[in-house]
């Protein structure tokens, strides 16, 4: 029996991997019969050749470590442990074998579904060959322990030596944001980092601080192609219009962005981020002498989201981290010195001291932490009594503080530093109650929903350390203080979530001066239960971070207000689990916290038990994988129940599955459990409805993320007097519809037809219609394969039809839409039958080419305007400008700054 247990495992492993990239959904939320869409069994032997390879690897351990192997007898089986070895198999793999098996399955089983199934089918890969990777780490030389011994060779001695490790963190966040850079390129410059630019410009060219100019010149036409209107709120005092953002990060930028624009910008920031990286570990050895929390510490910090998202982004939140950690790293180092007649190096104190003095000059609200630490600071200095460091700090500081009350005296005629904002500073304690859990647990935007690792600082703050070591144990009391105030501080401002940018913005300048502490934190920990916590803390944060960079080019990072983290629907397609977080956009704050706490207890439980077990002797690493299993569709259902809601979410599996149907016709198709059939031609139709929202006031029954390209239906069963129902895109009113259905003359359903893949799909009902009972649904009956265009998001009446517009280089007006000027658009129509259409020139000479069923270019001269017939291909038609204008440089006194490429509308 033992011989074969080596190819039980590889061959359910490989199973479990084809069933982990497969589609599980249901037909439809009345009628949740489970449905199955497999690869081709074939393709299991791209699973089982890499599981082989591993398999042997082990196997080859095995057989040198063997005793009976040393003595030349061959080794002896035992039933028990082969029997162990294939219970703990079955463990392992049934959160994903579950949801594919013929049982009635709560919806919190259900969890472990689409990507979520697949990482959980790579941790059991690297539980199950554990010995594989420990054999290949030894094989490097990669045996730290935890007092951090150096190997033999030079990537060894690069990442354990207290002496080079520092050097290794700056280049692996350096190559790791360039990386990130690249992926997320799509996604960037947005929010107000083209605001930072255009100062940027502004400094370059004009040298001064003044943007109207560089906004009619459309200077930021270089790296933003949407209009860009000045962002002020206050003119100066000679009427002149400066930036609401500060100035600071703009001038750090200046000479990057001389050298190789907007790459340079990016580039200067990753330097700054390495420095930071560099920073946090040096700081993190100083404080613990122990490589292994060093990396503890600095993974934590700079990896995770909030700080890496934003490391090669034009934001000043992450120098902001860098210039507090070193203000941190020289308090730490003179907290290690105990002579207190020694003196302080003046370098450092002269750099801590700029770094502090140029922080407000980042932002207005990082006055805070200048003044903290700089305080901090100063009363060790004078405690030491070493005048000489006192005045080296002092100066700087005081010079760079007196020229920022400066700016604003010369600039707006006042020192006050909130004048750029004017009587808008969204400033009040009542924004505190919603803006303290929202800041802390927001599935969006919290700080510790995006990075739970962070909360490890708190261990630092444990009685034990305080008595052990009272001086770090200050410093660490000072740091975890004053990031209470700042994020109380931050959590009064009305937009706490810092606008449209990545996870916590605003809470990234604390970041980085956490790494010592979280390193003291792991360094002070003496159980396995609690470093199991916090290696899984980190994984999850760390997993995170990747997840928000790699996926849809980083797009998972940002997202609306709407209570829904982009990233938690990706990950669980066929269950809410968006609806088991905390969202503070959704909820009350009460309940934000009921929903928080419920995943801490849980958490709390899950230690509990293993500290239980570690005592008896009996934690294993397959508890910690098996209970963080049951812990994460355990505690949904808590907050599902709590909210009164079932689980289940399967829009998004829906339209998975509809596109990998069309797009792989060759899949296995699976009816799990027993389907219904009374709607539908066979069991394997799926229906795409949701839940209504209570009381809805614009009369929204239906909503769906996305749809992608094919042939549709609406169907209704509410036959209530004048109930009608419209489809359309967005929330914004609209005088058409993509169809339109009126359930009160008797008719259940309406065909309609989409060109292009859409997003924000919307259904809306007459009052009637809402306030009636019963359902309203889509039905495929054709889905075209998922072509490379950008999604539409919006529909736009176009004489007697609508069409479907991309969100960019599309401007929409009464009438007929505005093509961008050199843009490459496709647009979605409602046939494919030829069709005449007016195309117009602006200000300036144009050519527009169209590609369909039959290709063709208008050159046209200014002004111009000529009746041209274009052919779409399946509905879709390709247009490219060249050439374009802007109305705010032709005709004075017009503020439009939107580039323009030529008019197209329908003939009247």
């Amino acid at each position: 029996m033992a011989v074969l247990v080596p190819l039980v495992t590889v061959a359910a492993l490989a199973i479990a991997g084809w069933l982990a990239s497969g589609i599980v959904t249901v037909q439809s939320l009345a009628a949740p019969s489970r449905i199955g869409l497999l690869s081709p069994p074939q393709t299991i032997i791209v699973v089982l050749l890499p599981l082989l390879a591993l398999a042997a690897l082990v196997s080859r351990r095995d057989r040198r470590t063997s005793p009976a192997a040393t003595h030349g007898e061959p080794a002896a089986t035992h039933q028990g442990p082969a029997a162990t070895r294939l219970a703990t198999l079955a463990v392992l793999l049934a959160p994903i074998v579950l949801p594919w098996l013929p049982l009635p399955l709560p919806a919190a089983l259900l969890v472990w579904t689409g990507p979520l199934a697949l990482a959980w089918w790579f941790a059991s890969v690297a539980y199950t060959y554990a010995d594989a990777f420990r054999a290949t780490w030894a094989a490097l030389r990669l045996r730290p322990g935890f007092g951090g011994q150096v190997g033999e060779r030079a990537l060894p001695r690069l990442i354990w030596s207290p002496s080079r490790a520092p050097l290794a963190a700056a280049a692996i966040t350096g190559m790791a944001l360039v990386a990130a850079a690249w992926r997320m390129g799509p996604q960037h410059p947005k929010g107000d980092e083209p605001d930072y630019l255009i100062i940027t410009q502004s400094l370059l060219l004009d040298h001064d601080l003044q943007i109207e100019n560089n906004h009619a010149r459309a200077d930021y036409a270089i790296y933003h192609r949407a209009p860009l209107p000045p962002s002020y709120l206050a003119r100066g005092t000679d009427g002149a219009i400066y930036s609401v953002h500060a100035p600071g990060l703009p001038a750090l930028l200046v000479p990057g962005f001389a050298v190789a624009g907007y790459r340079g910008a990016v580039a200067t920031l990753i330097l700054i981020a390495m420095a930071g990286a560099w920073l946090a570990w040096w700081t993190a050895w100083q404080l613990t002498q122990d490589v292994v929390a060093s990396w503890v510490g600095t993974l934590a910090t700079v990896g995770s989201a909030p700080f890496f998202l934003h490391g090669a982004a034009i934001f000043p939140d992450a120098p902001a981290s860098v210039f507090a950690s070193l203000a941190v790293a020289v308090l730490v180092a003179a907290q290690g010195r105990p002579d207190r007649g020694a003196r302080l190096p003046i370098v450092s104190t002269c750099a801590a001291s700029l770094a502090l003095g140029l922080l407000p000059w980042l932002h207005t609200r990082y006055a805070i932490l200048s003044i903290g630490f700089g305080a901090a600071m100063c009363l060790q200095i004078a405690a030491r009594r070493d005048w000489r460091a006192l005045t080296a700090f002092m100066t700087p500081a005081s010079l760079l503080a007196a020229s920022w009350f400066g700016f604003f005296f010369v600039v707006y005629g006042t020192a006050n530093p909130s004048a750029p904002y004017g009587a808008y500073t969204q400033m009040a304690l009542a924004h505190l109650l919603p803006g303290l859990p929202g800041l802390l647990f927001d599935q969006q935007f919290g700080l510790l929903a995006s990075a739970p690792v962070l909360m490890v600082v708190l261990v630092a703050m444990r009685r034990t350390l305080r008595e052990t070591t009272p001086g770090t144990w200050w410093v660490a009391l000072l740091v975890v203080s004053l990031a209470l105030l700042y994020t109380c501080v931050v959590g009064a401002y009305r937009m706490w979530w810092g606008g449209l940018s990545a996870p916590a913005r605003f809470l990234v300048p604390l970041i980085l001066p956490l790494a010592p502490f979280i390193a003291l934190g792991w360094h002070s920990l003496q159980t396995r239960a609690s470093r199991h916590m916090v290696v899984a803390m980190l994984v999850t944060s760390l997993a995170l971070t990747a997840l928000l960079v790699y996926v849809d080019h980083g797009a998972l990072a940002y997202n609306m207000r709407d209570g829904r983290a982009r990233w938690a629907r990706w990950v669980s397609p066929l269950i809410d689990l968006s609806g088991a977080l905390p969202a503070a956009h959704r909820d009350a704050p009460p309940i934000v916290l009921r929903d928080a706490l419920i995943w801490l207890i849980g958490f709390a439980v899950a230690w509990v038990l293993w500290r239980t077990l570690e005592r008896r002797g009996r934690l294993t690493p397959l508890v910690p994988l098996v209970t963080l299993a049951a812990l994460l569709p355990a505690a949904s259902a808590m907050v599902w129940l709590c909210h009164g809601v079932g689980g289940l979410a399967p829009a998004r599996s829906q339209v998975l599955y509809l596109a990998r149907r069309a797009s792989a016709p060759a899949d296995v198709l699976i009816a799990i459990t027993r389907p219904h059939v009374e709607r539908t031609r066979t069991g394997f139709i799926v229906e795409l409805d949701s839940r209504r929202a209570p009381s809805a006031s614009d009369y929204t029954v239906l909503r769906l993320d996305t749809l992608p390209a094919g042939r549709y239906r609406l169907l209704t069963d509410v036959r209530a007097p004048g109930a009608r129902f419209g489809v359309t895109l967005g929330d914004a009113r609209t005088t058409r519809f993509i169809a339109d259905l009126d359930a009160s003359a008797g008719h259940a359903s309406l065909a309609f037809d989409l060109a292009l893949p859409v997003e924000n799909v919307v259904v809306k009902g007459s009052r009637e219609a809402a306030e009636g009972t019963g359902r309203t649904w889509v039905l495929a009956d054709e889905v075209s394969p998922p072509p490379a265009v950008p999604p539409a998001t919006r529909a736009h009446p176009m004489g007697g039809s609508v069409w479907l517009l991309p969100e960019a280089d599309v401007y929409a007006e009464p009438g007929g839409v505005w093509l961008g000027g050199d843009a490459d658009i496709t647009l979605g129509l409602p046939s494919s039958l030829p069709m005449e259409v007016n195309l117009r020139a602006g200000a300036a000479d144009v050519a527009v080419a169209w590609s369909a069923t039959d290709n063709g270019e208008a050159r046209l001269s200014a002004g111009e305007t000529r009746t041209v017939t274009m052919v779409p291909r399946h509905g879709r038609l390709r247009l490219l400008t060249r050439g374009g204008f802007r109305p705010s440089q032709v005709s004075p006194g017009n503020k439009d700054q939107r580039y323009l490429g030529a008019w197209i509308s329908a003939p009247r």
